[in-house]
């Protein structure tokens, strides 16, 4: 569908800023961005620049009709995404939600409830009299995550310990949640995975599924990601016992178009699921979704936004079992302003690297809030095989360098190389496996390049 010369308001998506960038320039459309601030990325992408808070509806509605603005795309914030929401709503313009299924799929106790209706397996919730919390601790089986129903980046999200520390870190999450309302849950020592799914007017493929190695340590509970590793050693696991229910739960609960995250943990072989994203996400997937199968969400919704319409000409190309490993490594800090940077750069000339998101400039200052906003730099790779992996990993682990204004190491990730691993899957070896494996990739990789020829 035809969108050349249309005018696509951007809020937000620094992080994605040169895949918003590559989508105007391939199809001619023109982007606009609004906030209080702008990024270095966003500058550079932007035609257009007003200076508006875009979390006041009546300002942000005025501006779109004010500027012939065609539709609205928002990344992966959820306070701009609910801004759009209503606004979108107000004004007629397309949106992938609607202000009443977003408020069901952003609420972790409505989506634990559908879990339970769908049989897919969920995490143990605790009844909590807010009353008396002092009697709730009492009852409770620690340890136990206590966080907002409401909240995403790991915002307010804490592990509890003993019964002596619950009700102030109950109050903790309670102030951190936009409605006052707080979960408490068993605590989950699996291994925590992530599963995408694409939707194309009621349409659902299964676009990737990641194995999260999270970073913490025994004096606190910091859920971040190391690294997020493609294809999940547990794929087939997952579309044995949950992958079909999944879907009709999906469906079942309304979303029709658009891209989900389901976030959960394997433990012996059984999976439990404790909150999903109906946004594009913070892991950026669709840019090993394109790389491995030319599937791009982001253009999807991209498109979607000026139309109304999610083009699925390529949905028949999703497939979340990858012919090749992808990792994403993150680069966290321990905070600090930082005075200068090393190997980035260097690290951008590497063929196995996709993209870099390098997050702090010199001069900015990174907080100190256990959540993502301590990510500093993320890596993009796709290698080969296993092997080659864990020698990038190791390469730009050693190579990358960030130092605060006294000079002190900033940078505190450094995965061990020896946990990764893909299970079964075989990307380099085993006759049989790897050639069935790469014949579906090929006959797939035939199919797009006859239908680009079309």
């Amino acid at each position: 569908m035809d969108v050349t010369g249309k005018r696509l308001l951007v809020l937000g998506c620094t992080n994605n800023a040169p895949d918003v960038a590559a989508y105007a320039q391939k199809y001619g459309v023109h982007i606009i961005v609004a906030g209080l601030e702008f990024s270095e990325e966003i500058k550079a992408i932007a035609e257009e620049r007003y200076i508006l808070n875009v979390l006041d509806r009546e300002g942000l509605a005025k501006l779109i009709k004010e500027k012939n603005i065609d539709g609205v795309f928002v990344g992966g914030n959820e306070n701009l995404i609910s801004s759009a929401i209503d606004v979108t709503e107000k004004l007629g313009m397309p949106f992938y939600s609607s202000r009443a299924l977003w408020d069901r799929l952003m609420n972790k106790r409505i989506f634990k409830q559908a879990c339970r209706e769908y049989g897919v397996p969920t995490m143990q919730d605790y009844p909590i009299d807010e009353t008396d919390l002092d009697a709730s601790a009492e009852t409770l089986e620690y340890p136990v995550v206590i966080k907002p129903v409401d909240n995403c980046g790991s915002t307010g999200v804490m592990k509890c310990d003993k019964k002596e520390d619950f009700k102030d870190l109950y109050l903790f999450a309670k102030r951190n949640s936009k409605t006052g309302q707080v979960t408490v849950e068993e605590f989950n020592d699996g291994f925590e995975i992530c599963v995408y799914y694409t939707f194309v007017d009621g349409n659902v493929t299964m676009s990737s599924m990641s194995d999260k190695y999270v970073r913490g340590n025994v004096n606190s509970f910091i859920p971040l990601s190391e690294i997020y590793a493609y294809p999940s050693q547990y794929i087939e696991l997952y579309k044995e016992q949950v992958d079909q229910n999944m879907r009709a739960m999906l469906l079942g609960l309304g979303v029709r178009n658009g891209i989900t995250s389901m976030q959960g943990f394997v433990k012996d072989g059984h999976f439990k699921f404790f909150e999903m994203g109906y946004r594009l996400g913070g892991t950026a997937q669709y840019r090993y979704t394109e790389a491995i199968n030319g599937v791009n969400s982001l253009h999807m919704m991209m498109t979607h936004a000026l139309t109304g319409v999610m083009p699925g000409e390529t949905q028949k190309y999703d497939n979340a079992l990858f012919n090749k490993p992808c990792c994403t490594l993150t680069l966290m800090s321990k905070g600090g302003t930082v005075g200068r940077i090393e190997g980035v750069e260097e690290a951008r000339k590497l063929p196995e690297v996709l993209y870099i998101e390098n997050r702090y400039k010199v001069g900015d200052t990174i907080p100190v809030s256990r959540t993502t906003t301590q990510f500093h730099v993320r890596i993009y790779i796709v290698a080969d095989n296993l092997k080659r992996m864990k020698e990038l990993i190791n390469h730009l682990q050693d190579s990358i360098k960030a130092y605060d204004t006294e000079g002190e190491s900033m940078l505190i990730t450094h995965f061990n190389t020896r946990k990764l691993t893909f299970g079964e899957i075989i990307f380099g070896g085993g006759y049989d496996s790897i050639v069935i494996f790469l014949y579906v990739h090929e006959v797939a990789a035939s199919e797009r390049r006859l239908a680009l020829c079309a």
